[in-house]
Order: structure tokens, then sequence, then C-alpha cells
């Protein structure tokens, strides 16, 4: 019988291990000895090692893009709409650091598997959307959207990096700061 409690802890450890160590470093008997179970017990929730990363960065990805790619109002204006997906990407590095470094050193893994790459396209898009309206409104330079989403992402996965190490220095006004100098490098010189 599976336990739900059991499938977790391997998750964590995994991510403790991975986000540290790296996907390739990271060997099945040393998550289940950080998990606490025997390394058998691995095999009976993953099928080998790919299956227990793909796992844990679906856990993650989704988790992500569910706290991070909300709707907007179609009448909110493309500044506020980058602001506050800025917010929401601020707020996940703040609330889950580590998790968000494991998905940024990780979102090329040769091991992801198609729905995970699925689920990373999600992000790039949603941004597209937002570049395509904010360009169309003429407050947006005319710069590709994978332009933005590097500079959004990198800014994001440069936060998370810094709060995994200390995240003491990080305030709510430095994220302010962070997402107005974003906005100033994407919007539209006035």
């Amino acid at each position: 019988m599976r336990s739900p409690d059991k499938r977790s802890r391997l998750l964590s450890a995994a991510l403790e291990l991975v986000q540290s160590r790296g996907f390739d470093n990271v060997a099945v008997p040393e998550v289940a000895q950080a998990a606490g179970v025997a390394t058998g017990t691995i095999y009976r929730y993953f099928k080998d090692k790919q299956a227990l990363g793909n796992a844990l960065y679906r856990y993650w990805r989704n988790t992500y893009n569910g706290f991070v790619l909300v709707p907007s109002a179609p009448e909110l204006p493309p500044r506020e709409e980058f602001g506050r997906l800025w917010q929401r990407m601020a707020l996940f590095a703040r609330t889950y650091p580590r998790p968000a470094r494991f998905l940024d050193l990780h979102h090329h893994g040769p091991w992801l598997d198609a729905e995970n790459r699925a689920a990373e396209a999600l992000f790039a898009a949603h941004i597209g959307e937002m570049t395509a309206r904010g360009q169309e409104a003429g407050v947006l330079r005319p710069l590709p959207p994978e332009i933005v989403t590097a500079l959004y992402w990198g800014a994001a996965a440069g936060l998370a990096k810094f709060l995994a190490d200390d995240s003491a220095g990080f305030t709510g006004t430095t994220a302010a700061d962070t997402g107005e100098a974003l906005w100033r490098a994407i919007g539209a010189p006035t």
C-alpha cells in the first residue's frame, strides 16, 4: 500500500538534494536515505530516477503556474498587469525560494517529459500574450516576447538564488523597486 506521506517525504528529500547538487549528482539511494525510507521504497512510487525528477518538477511547476499565472481582467492596463505578474513571481520566490531555484536550474533538463515541457511553455505563452496586448496598446517596447520572458524569469530566478542564501535583506520595497526596473526595461519610452 502506498503512503502519500512517504511520497511527499521522497519528493521533499529529492528537492533538497537536487536543488543543492543538481539532478545528475544525486543517486536514488541518497534520496531514500534523506527521506528515511529503504531504497526499494522509491520504486513503489516512481519507475526510476527520471520519473522521480519529473514528478518533483511537475509538482513545483504546476504549483508555480497556479500561483503566478492568474488570468488578468481584460480592462487591466498593461503596466498594472505586468506589475501584478512580477508581484506574484516575487512572492513565490520569497515563499518558496528552494523550489523556485530548483525550477530555474532544471527547466531545460534533458530528463523532463512532454507534460513538464508543456507546463513550462504555459509561462512563456502567458507573457507572450501580455506582451502582445501591451505592444498593441503602444505602452511596451517592440521587444520579442522571449526577451520579456527572459527579463522577468531572470529577475525572479536571481531573487530565488538570493533568497535561498539569505532572505533577510530582501524586502517588499526591494521587490517593488525590481518591478519598477523591469517595467522601465520593457515599457515604451514616454
